[in-house]
């Protein structure tokens, strides 16, 4: 399998201080074990230890090795899910955080094997501001393709995390995994945002920050 590891200088320094617990309930989507032979199902709303509400047709949640190996643990999500006409979905959850602090929010994304990018886009968004949208080829791969993103974002207290299917819609969309939003000690932060120092502006359009 190949990883790449999506982190910008100033991104990987503040990562390497942030001990903060995860405030992302199953953000790794290894609730509900999946136990269909199909290797996959489509979860909404209510389901027992999902820890997302979804809108749209639902999350579909595939084990290790069904169209792809797992970024982290056993099992992975797809928002251009199977169970509706429409099936791009989103998923959301509301996290309880502090205001004005500032959290590092993460997340590993794959395009789906063998399907091109128009069909592969996944939108991120914090308190309904869109962050980024991200997309690949997965055209020619064998397995995922894993990309860890990286974002500062400021809490106010009660946020709401999103994520969105913004491909072609047709059951066959990008992979997400491994979503993590931590608190960010400040010295971490304050280091971050020395732009003299760490030469900010080169970083990559998908290193943002800052955003409540």
């Amino acid at each position: 399998m190949k990883y790449k590891l999506f982190l910008a200088t100033a991104l990987f320094a503040l990562s390497t201080q942030v001990n903060a617990a995860n405030l992302v309930l199953n953000g790794s989507f290894e609730e509900p074990v999946v136990t269909t032979q199909k290797g996959w199902d489509v979860y909404t709303t209510g389901e027992p230890n999902l820890g997302w509400s979804t809108i749209g047709a639902g999350v579909e949640i595939r084990r290790n090795n069904v169209v792809g190996s797992a970024y982290l643990g056993d099992q992975f999500a797809e928002l251009d899910s199977h169970g509706g006409t429409d099936t791009n979905s989103s998923i959301e959850q509301a996290l309880a955080t502090v205001m004005d602090q500032s959290y590092l929010l993460s997340f590993a994304y794959s395009p789906r094997i063998n399907q091109p990018e128009s069909t592969n886009g996944i939108s991120v968004f914090w308190n309904g501001v869109e962050i980024d949208s991200v997309t690949n080829s997965g055209i020619g791969n064998s397995d995922h393709d894993w990309t860890v993103f990286e974002y500062i974002v400021t809490g106010i207290g009660n946020d709401i995390l999103k994520f969105t299917a913004i491909g072609t819609d047709d059951s066959l969309g990008g992979s997400l995994d491994a979503v993590s939003v931590s608190a960010v000690p400040l010295p971490a932060a304050a280091f971050l945002f020395a732009p003299a120092l760490l030469g900010f502006m080169g970083l990559r359009r998908r290193a943002k920050n800052n955003l409540a």
